[in-house]
């Protein structure tokens, strides 16, 4: 059989290809397999297109590391040849390095041809003369590419020099700038920014990425781009890119991933979005990942407790369902094992008719402060934005010093790392003072805020506002409101049967004892239990502050309720209904 011969082709960029480079050396490799009777394995093809030499990355992770382990292996058999058109296409690494290549791929019994010269270094032992040639060639590669990387090194500290001054390193920008015509300085392009300041403001109303994409799509509002409409993870970019803040981050590529480099150099776009306004999206985007609910949102935000309500009698998850129009239609809150019939017997509770006493009796979500435009409750709302802003900033600040520890056992440059870590934890010191300012400035206002009586009427007027036909603007309301309760709420029981389902469960299992008690206790227990206050449904909200709100809505007036309780540490009361039908706030 005839020696196999593979060929090894390197470029370091792919611009190379457009030339002529990628078809000579194949050309070159063809007839040398010809010339010398050798079995060219095309369909064994060694490309490393963009893979630096200089660092030996294509030994690490490409196809020439995977052919040097195939040698080794034995899956490529000694005495085949290896086809490249200058040593340098190996390596370019150090001397040392270089050469312990060399000799790893001739030891194996490979033998190594040089197509630009027609030169055979043997498998087994190079001579004395082939050492040499093999020196020369691979250290002068190495110092062409130590010069051309100091250059390139140098260009680029000059440019960010230039950038710290506003001037512009490249025309790359970010979609919703561009470079000016003089190329002193970027511009941006109006119905661009605006796209993004809509993202921003609906992402820090509470708004999630997937439905803001989809709102975008359905307004026909075009890309940045030739794509296919908008995408949850472009609007997941947008974001998280500060270059909206007017930063622009210098980087450098590393084993093909791009990672930051040096400090951030501010001002250096223009910046279209407020510092305060960027964090609160931020906190936004933290709060969706930790108490998102599974499913979408439909036009009409159709669910304000989703991912909230579980279910009282077997802990489950409550879920939103659709049964359509007709009589036996509607919507519902369920739980979800009494859904999947997983043993639970929980019945469902008319949505509207939850949500409307959820909304007229849990008024620590303060529904006027949202739907009106008082002066307290636009003092209330920006004092919370403020709280959001510092939030996202504190969680962006803390994730950075999480990646800076990291970066301490993958490189020596302590110096700056150390320098980075203190101004960090300086950030976020004086960034948890801020917030604790703002907390406790809330906190008073809210104590100092004069209480008032809110009437059936004018909860129904807020009610009906927050279920009317849906639009743009009452999908960030409801949005709004179900942000506020992923802020304000911890737990949300639900039972739309009262104690019954428990109260019969006790009793169900008092009988399975074996040491039970006497029958006229069990008799009346289940007399107890079937009792029709037993039977009084309800719901349980417990807040971030450890106070508790339980309440229980009149089964046929969802704005009346029978009884309410509040806990808070240290004590619990119950709030009775008024006399003249007006509900105090409490």
């Amino acid at each position: 059989m005839r020696p196999r011969a593979y060929s090894y082709l390197r470029m370091s960029t792919d611009i190379q290809l457009k030339g002529d480079s990628r078809r000579r050396q194949l050309v070159a490799s063809t007839a040398y397999a010809e010339a010398h009777d050798l079995e060219l394995a095309a369909e064994d093809q060694l490309e490393d297109i963009g893979i630096s030499a200089f660092k030996g990355d294509n030994l690490k992770g490409g196809a020439l590391g995977r052919f040097v382990e195939a040698v080794e292996s034995g899956s490529v058999p000694k005495g085949s040849y290896l086809l490249v058109e200058s040593l340098d296409r190996l390596s370019r690494q150090k001397i040392n390095a270089s050469l312990a290549l060399f000799l790893r791929i001739i030891d194996a019994g490979i033998n190594l041809v040089t197509l630009a010269d027609n030169h055979l270094y043997r498998a087994g032992e190079p001579d004395l003369q082939d050492l040499i040639v093999s020196l020369v060639s691979m250290s002068r590669a190495h110092e062409e590419s130590a010069v051309k990387s100091q250059r390139l090194g140098a260009a680029w500290k000059n440019k960010r020099a230039l950038a710290a001054t506003g001037r512009p390193m490249t025309k790359w920008a970010p979609a919703w700038l561009r470079l000016s015509s003089d190329r002193t300085r970027f511009e941006v392009i109006p119905e661009r920014v605006e796209i993004v300041q809509r993202v921003f403001n609906e992402a820090a109303s509470g708004i999630g990425m997937y439905v803001i994409a989809r709102r975008l799509n359905s307004s026909n509002i075009p890309t940045f781009s030739a794509s296919n409409g908008w995408h949850q993870s472009y609007i997941s970019k947008i974001l998280s890119n500060r270059a909206v803040l007017g930063e622009f981050q210098p980087g450098v590529r590393k084993d093909g991933i791009r990672v930051p480099e040096g400090e951030a150099i501010k001002n250096y776009y223009p910046q279209i979005i407020e510092e305060k306004l960027f964090f609160q999206a931020q906190h936004g985007k933290d709060q969706r990942k930790l108490k998102t609910a599974a499913g979408r949102k439909g036009h009409a935000f159709a669910n304000l407790f989703s991912g909230l309500a579980s279910c009282a009698y077997c802990g489950q998850k409550v879920t939103y369902e659709n049964k359509g129009l007709g009589p036996k239609g509607g919507s519902y809150l369920i739980c979800d094992g009494a859904r999947r019939k997983l043993g639970c017997e929980a019945l469902r509770w008319r949505y509207t008719d939850f949500e409307t006493s959820f909304l007229a009796f849990v008024q620590e979500i303060d529904l006027a402060s949202v739907l009106n435009s008082a002066e307290d409750s636009q003092k209330r709302a920006q004092l919370e934005k403020d709280v959001a802003a510092i939030k996202g900033e504190l969680t962006s600040a803390t994730k950075l010093m999480e990646q800076t520890y990291a970066l301490m056992s993958s490189t020596g440059a302590m110096e700056f790392i150390s320098a980075k870590l203190i101004e960090l934890n300086s950030r976020v010191t004086t960034l948890t003072h801020e917030l604790e300012a703002k907390e406790a400035k809330k906190l008073a206002f809210d104590a100092k805020e004069e209480r008032f009586h809110t009437s059936r009427d004018e909860i129904k007027v807020l009610v009906s506002q927050l279920q009317s036909a849906p639009t743009a603007e009452l999908y960030k309301l409801r949005a709004q409101i179900a942000s506020r309760l992923r802020t304000l709420v911890t737990t949300l029981t639900v039972a739309p049967q009262g104690e019954v389902l428990k109260m019969r469960r006790t009793v169900a299992e008092i009988r399975a004892l074996d040491d039970r008690p006497s029958d006229d206790v069990i008799q009346f227990m289940s007399s107890m239990a079937e009792h029709p206050n037993q039977a009084r449904r309800y719901f349980a909200v417990g807040f971030s502050d450890s106070t508790v709100r339980i309440v229980h809505p009149v089964k046929d007036d969802p704005l009346s309720y029978e009884m309410q309780i509040e806990a808070t540490p240290g004590s619990i009361s119950v709030v009775e209904p008024w006399w003249d039908g007006v509900f105090a706030s409490v």
